[in-house]
């Protein structure tokens, strides 16, 4: 994103990835609109705070972009609004489209047991339901989709598979000894 240094950029999203985006942005970029579709954020209320704050964002709610325009490079979106149903052109260097993620569990969807959206199940050390296969991060289960937990989960089914691997090698691992 350094590539966007002092351009003009727009977020469209309404969650925490993006007000992240938003936030981390508005400390480089000349100017960040932030448009949802919506009036309200979904996002944790300290993010929605922090990017109300950036005298440089500015908020384009209860609207969606209908068109991305630019020759070779984005010059603009077409922004319309879903209660007047008016539509607006912004000028801008480049979108960033923040709006969820889409698991793809598709290698391991017979090995392992998924949830209603796809998710492999893991328990709190990153286990799954088969034996000896752990999971982390964005395609595993959980609500909160962040680096920071990603990197806390790997480092947890990295452990539990350490410790895995030494059992069957008929092996203890006394400071991963936890009874499971």
């Amino acid at each position: 994103m350094p590539q966007y240094k002092g351009k003009i950029v727009a977020v469209v999203g309404g969650g925490n990835s993006a007000l992240d985006a938003t936030e981390y942005l508005a400390k480089i970029a000349q100017k960040v609109y932030l448009i949802h579709r919506r009036a309200e954020f979904r996002g944790e209320e300290i993010l929605v705070e922090k990017v109300k704050a950036q005298d440089n964002v500015e908020l384009v709610l209860d609207s969606v972009v209908s068109e991305i325009k630019g020759e070779q490079f984005v010059e603009s979106v077409m922004v319309k609004n879903v209660k007047t149903e008016k539509e607006s052109e912004i000028k801008v260097n480049g979108v960033f489209i923040e709006i969820g993620h889409v698991v793809n569990s598709t290698p391991v969807k017979e090995a392992v047991d998924l949830d209603n959206k796809n998710q492999i199940i893991i328990d709190d050390y990153g286990n799954t339901s088969e034996q000896g296969v752990f999971a982390a991060g964005d395609v595993a289960s959980g609500d909160y989709k962040q680096i920071i937990i990603a990197a806390g989960e790997g480092a947890k089914a990295a452990l539990s598979a350490y410790k895995y691997i030494q059992h069957k090698k008929g092996k203890t691992v006394p400071a991963l000894d936890w009874s499971k």
